[in-house]
């Protein structure tokens, strides 16, 4: 039983290690696997790896040339962009000259063929006048022949020496007449000249408004496109510091706890730097419209003066022409006044003459017949010539009225016209004036107040000793302070006197103000404040209006200067206002003496 046992127990013992054994062969053979396959799995890890790092470099690299081409498209596509623009400006400043140069060259035509024209109608003009001169002349040439012809006839005929004198008289006032007529003629003719040169004149001067005109929009679109030049000169400019400052930024520091508060500060920095540039170009560009303006606004003030004056200039040279043309007129009809009188004298010597020569020679003629038809004839003509005469005087004083009223209205209009112009004028003077005054006092400028100096004052013990020195020390220091005043008073007056010589002058005058309680020099400031008041020279405005005393105005001129007067009083008055208001503050000054006692020691409030 005991061998079967143990050989049992070796056969199972055997077969244990020959499992074992077994296991440890197969444990081997799958350890191999197992490092054949790690080893197979490194292998393809590393390659892997490889081809991963290949790809990402790949990948980056594309990465990069997708940028630098997108860089590059969009270098190119700002180029062209650029190169478009360019191209559209250059095109734009070559149709701008083409039209410049082609509107330069159909005005110089319209010029010339406006020339042509007036050449042409004066051509005409002139050649109608010839031909109807010519026609005159034809006519009177008829005239005089059958004249001759009639006179020949009739010095063959037995004619009295009464006919012939008759008859001597009817063809000098047939020359007269003549000569009358020519004179017209010539009149009309010159009438006709001057209304087609008037007419050439209005339509130069229109043509001559047009170009201004054009000439006017040249002159906007420039300064359109010289403000756009010059916001796009700011918009480069900010670049530029937006680009200093990036090229000033502080990165190489490297990150650290306030790195996120650098940056801000960085950033602020550049935005409070950018915010500096723009207002320092925009108060720079303000300043530069406001003197602009204020140039423009004196300019126009001096140019409505002076065209006030040359209105003034041109009506007395107007007037005087028509003096001259009435003086001309006034002669010309004296003599023919004298030579109708000399007519009349004749005629009145002839009729006296004809019943001596009827009666001695009544026996001698016997054609009596005929003499009375002529001299009915010439009573005719002479009762014609006296309704014509009348007519002619009726329409000759019916054409005074009118000038009489054409000149009274022209008068009035100019008066007018000047008061408009000098009301223009003095508004534009005191438009400065308010301009200047808001200038200086503004709220954005900071006016500087003098601060008031403290001292340590003593009270006196003995003020008999101490007064003498006291006073003189309030004399010096009122002395001080009045310099003082008369400066700003000096700098102010300047300020408010207008830029124009004629016009009013305002001086303010304003007494120092003394800082003493003593009773001594009270007095003196009370008097001195009493003192206080607006000297206006009225120099000025007394000459202008003794120069305008002649024309109807001059009662609205003075009516115009008191409310100027008033307003500018009312002006001048805001100002001392104003500049009180930082004065209002005064302190009590403590005289006493200069004994060292700790008791009595003060400052001064």
């Amino acid at each position: 039983m005991e061998a079967e046992a143990v050989s049992n127990l070796r056969r199972q013992l055997k077969e244990a290690e020959d499992e074992r054994k077994k296991a440890a062969q197969y444990g081997l053979h799958i350890l191999e696997q197992q490092n054949e396959m790690q080893i197979q799995l490194d292998q393809l890890q590393n390659e892997l790896s490889t081809k991963t790092e290949k790809y990402e470099q790949e990948k980056y690299s594309l990465q990069r040339e997708v940028e630098l081409k997108n860089r590059m498209l969009e270098s190119l596509s700002f180029e062209c962009d650029a190169l478009k623009q360019q191209q559209n400006i250059q095109l734009d400043k070559q149709r701008e000259q083409l039209e410049r140069i082609h509107g330069q060259e159909i005005s110089q035509l319209k010029n010339k063929l406006e020339k042509l024209k007036a050449d042409l109608d004066e051509t005409r003009l002139s050649e109608k006048q010839l031909k109807h001169k010519v026609e005159h002349q034809k006519a009177i040439i008829t005239a005089k022949s059958e004249e001759l012809h009639m006179m020949s006839e009739r010095v063959h005929e037995t004619m009295s020496s009464e006919m012939l004198t008759l008859q001597i008289e009817l063809t000098e006032l047939e020359s007269v007449k003549a000569s009358v007529e020519e004179k017209m003629n010539e009149l009309q003719y010159s009438k006709e000249q001057l209304e087609l040169a008037n007419s050439n004149l209005r339509n130069q001067l229109e043509r001559l408004q047009g170009e201004k005109e054009e000439t006017e929009k040249e002159i906007v679109s420039y300064y359109n496109a010289l403000e756009k030049a010059r916001e796009a000169n700011q918009a480069l400019q900010g670049q530029l510091d937006h680009a200093q400052l990036q090229a000033l930024d502080p990165n190489s520091k490297g990150n650290s706890l306030f790195a996120e508060v650098e940056d801000r500060r960085a950033e602020m920095e550049r935005q409070l730097i950018s915010v500096k540039v723009k207002y320092q170009s925009l108060q720079k560009q303000h300043a530069f419209t406001r003197e602009q303006l204020q140039r423009m606004k004196l300019q126009m003030a001096t140019l409505l003066q002076m065209k006030g004056s040359q209105a003034e200039l041109e009506q007395l040279e107007r007037l005087q022409s028509m003096l001259e043309q009435k003086n001309g007129e006034v002669e010309e009809l004296l003599m023919k006044v004298r030579q109708l009188e000399k007519f009349k004298n004749l005629y009145e010597n002839m009729e006296e003459s004809k019943p001596s020569s009827s009666s001695s020679r009544g026996g001698e003629f016997e054609d009596g017949y005929y003499t009375d038809l002529l001299q009915i004839k010439l009573e005719n003509f002479n009762k014609e010539t006296e309704t014509l005469r009348g007519e002619l005087s009726l329409q000759r004083m019916k054409a005074l009225y009118e000038s009489q009223r054409v000149l009274e209205v022209e008068r009035k209009l100019f008066a007018n016209e000047r008061h408009l112009q000098v009301c223009q004028s003095e508004n534009m003077n005191l438009r400065v004036m308010l301009d200047e005054l808001k200038m200086k006092y503004e709220p954005e400028e900071l006016i500087k107040i003098p601060k008031s100096i403290q001292r340590k004052e003593k009270i006196p013990v003995n003020m008999t000793s101490e007064s003498a020195d006291s006073k003189n020390a309030t004399v010096k220091e009122t002395t001080h302070f009045s310099s003082q005043n008369k400066e700003e008073r000096k700098i102010c007056a300047k300020n408010l006197e207008p830029s124009d010589g004629p016009q009013r002058k305002y001086v303010l005058v304003e007494a120092p103000m003394n800082i003493t309680p003593l009773p001594a020099t009270q007095q003196v400031v009370e008097a001195e404040r009493d003192r206080k008041r607006v000297k206006e020279d009225t120099k000025d405005s007394s000459e202008r209006n003794g120069n305008n005393s002649l024309t109807p105005a001059a009662t609205r001129l003075t009516a115009g200067s008191r409310l100027e007067t008033v307003e500018n009083e009312e002006l001048n008055e805001k100002t001392i206002k104003r500049e009180k208001k930082p004065r209002m503050k005064t302190y009590n000054a403590l005289y006493v003496s200069s004994n060292p006692t700790p008791e009595t020691q003060c400052p001064q409030q």
